[in-house]
This record gives C-alpha cells, sequence and structure tokens, in this order.
C-alpha cells in the first residue's frame, strides 16, 4: 500500500503544465500534503526524527506541484505542518495504534494520488481507489 502512493506521485500533473487547476485539485493536493503530514509525524514518533520518509514524498510533491513560491506551495506546507501538528498530537508514541494509522494515512495518500491523476491527466489509464 505505501508503494502505491510512490508509483502515482510522480505522475501527478505539474500546476503550470495543465493551465488553470480546479478547486478539486487544490482540495485534493492539499489534503495530501496534510495526509503525508500525518504519517511523517507517526514515523518519527517510531523511527526518531532522521526518519525521512514521508517528508521526502511532500518534498517531491511540493517540487512538481509548486516549485515556486505562491500560495499554492504555501498551502501545501501549511497542510503538511498541520498534519504533522495534528499527527504528533494524537500518536505522541509509537505503538500499534500508530503503526496502523500510517498504513491508514498511506492508503488514504494512495486513494487522494488516484484521483488526482484521474482528474488531472487527460488520457491516463483509471486508477482504482484501493478496497475499503
Amino acid at each position: 500500500m505505501v508503494l502505491g502512493l510512490a508509483a502515482l506521485l510522480p505522475a501527478l500533473p505539474a500546476q503550470g503544465q495543465t493551465g488553470v487547476q480546479s478547486q478539486d485539485y487544490y482540495r485534493d493536493v492539499t489534503a495530501l500534503a496534510e495526509v503525508l503530514g500525518k504519517a511523517h509525524a507517526i514515523r518519527v514518533a517510531c523511527n526518531g526524527r532522521n526518519d525521512q520518509y514521508w517528508r521526502s514524498y511532500m518534498l517531491r510533491l511540493l517540487e512538481l506541484e509548486a516549485p515556486y513560491q505562491g500560495g499554492l506551495r504555501r498551502s501545501l506546507v501549511n497542510g503538511f505542518n498541520a498534519g504533522f501538528s495534528w499527527g504528533s498530537d494524537l500518536h505522541p508514541a509509537c505503538d500499534s495504534n500508530a503503526v496502523s494509522a500510517e498504513k491508514t494515512y498511506a492508503a488514504e495518500g494512495q486513494d487522494l494520488s488516484a484521483r488526482l491523476v484521474q482528474s488531472n491527466i487527460p488520457g491516463a489509464n483509471p486508477v482504482a481507489p484501493r478496497p475499503r
């Protein structure tokens, strides 16, 4: 499940390549940043600050979708930071609930990525959201 997000993230359309984006795009890409922040908080709780697994996906998202300073980049960074704060508050220690939550966040991120690809890349093969 975690690797599913990795496979989809590089395929997201760069903001500058597709022109004007819909409100759904902004909602979903900001939600993806928030989910990455939540997952990152759990990895830090479980593996320490040196674990940058989910943060590296966030950096890639910024590189692809908001490479320049501006409103979208600020929204994505704020979403990631809010997700990290929320995740840190909810899961201050690594336990089975935190590990389970990380898997849930990974699946949610995969679903958001699939929706972004389907909605924003003309001719892209439909990517089915994961079964619930």
